[in-house]
């Protein structure tokens, strides 16, 4: 199995948020949504599904202070046997129990049917650079903003728009599919952009990771220099980067310990603004956890940082 956003640069997209969101044909795009409030927007059969516990740790001054099962992630694997595929990753903290009340999650999610595919992902917006301005998020009313990308890209190009969805609520994960509902109703923001898919391009994030973990995978971590695979996002260009990996017969993660993974550092780059992201991911390299991840982490502020422990037995 081979992993799919971002969201990690969604919120990893954690921005897991990490980040890019699932791709649909404009005259689609609305169908998709609305299909996604009574089951997942994809008609491809699940090969698999994991799910996650976050750790989430905030540093009001100078010390970390950390906090266990604060929200979760789960990743679904998709495909047939005409070579279609698919990934959907959905990821959040639960302000419940999150440290000060954070909620940050996105859904990012990739539909690939030969050489067309598609996206739609949605997250809340977050433009908050320390706790006090996050604080002072939650204690507004009336001002929720959330996000939503919808795109298709073929063998050479790529569209994508942006609509924006206010709400008089702070949705959280658990309203996903009352989001995509509202976003189905909603008009974009503006006019569509097109880019151009870079030479050996993967439509979307998802994509672009499960690439290159599934080469990192086949070479057991044995890779001698970087190696670096170009996406679309949003209409326009990324490089996502896997830096550095190592081969680790038997790692203890948490309280539980795995054989055999490899544990990747990552970084993507956007080729417009020289932007950069990094996260670490730690997966299988055999049997039924071959690709799955079992452990992340993404630090999207320098007071706020998200772990993902695999988990199957959590509520999310």
């Amino acid at each position: 199995m081979s992993f799919p956003s971002a969201t990690l640069q969604t919120l990893f997209l954690m921005g897991l948020t990490a980040t890019p969101l699932l791709c649909v044909s404009p005259a689609a795009a609305q169908d998709v949504a609305a299909s996604a409030v009574a089951g997942p927007p994809s008609s491809l059969p699940m090969l698999a599904e994991h799910r996650y516990r976050m750790l989430a740790k905030v540093r009001p001054l100078l010390f970390w202070i950390s906090r266990d099962d604060v929200g979760g992630a789960r990743i679904t694997w998709r495909g047939d046997r005409e070579s279609a595929s698919g990934y959907e990753l959905l990821i959040g903290s639960d302000p419940k129990k999150a440290p000060r009340s954070i909620n940050r999650w996105g859904y990012i999610a990739e539909e690939m049917r030969g050489a067309n595919a598609s996206v739609l992902g949605v997250m809340k917006q977050s433009n908050e650079k320390s706790i006090e301005d996050a604080q002072a998020e939650i204690k507004a009313s009336g001002n929720y903003v959330f996000k939503a990308i919808r795109a298709s890209a073929s063998a050479s190009n790529a569209t994508a728009g942006v609509t924006t969805v206010r709400a008089t609520r702070d949705f959280t994960y658990r309203d996903l599919n009352t989001l995509l509902q509202l976003v189905s109703d909603a008009e974009p923001d503006s006019a569509r952009k097109t880019a151009t898919l870079p030479p050996g391009g993967r439509p979307g994030f998802l994509t672009a990771l499960a690439d290159l973990i599934q080469r990192s995978v086949d070479a057991q971590g044995a890779t001698s220099k970087p190696l670096t695979v170009p996406y679309i996002y949003n209409g326009a260009s990324h490089d996502l980067t896997l830096r550095h990996a190592e081969y680790r017969r038997s790692d203890q993660i948490g309280t539980r310990r795995y054989g055999d993974v490899i544990r990747g550092e990552f970084e993507t780059r956007s080729r417009a603004t020289g932007d950069v992201t990094r996260f670490e991911v730690t997966y299988g390299t055999a049997g039924d956890l071959a690709g799955v991840p079992v452990h992340a982490v993404y630090q999207p502020r320098w007071w706020f940082e998200v772990q993902l422990f695999l988990d199957d037995a959590a509520q999310f």
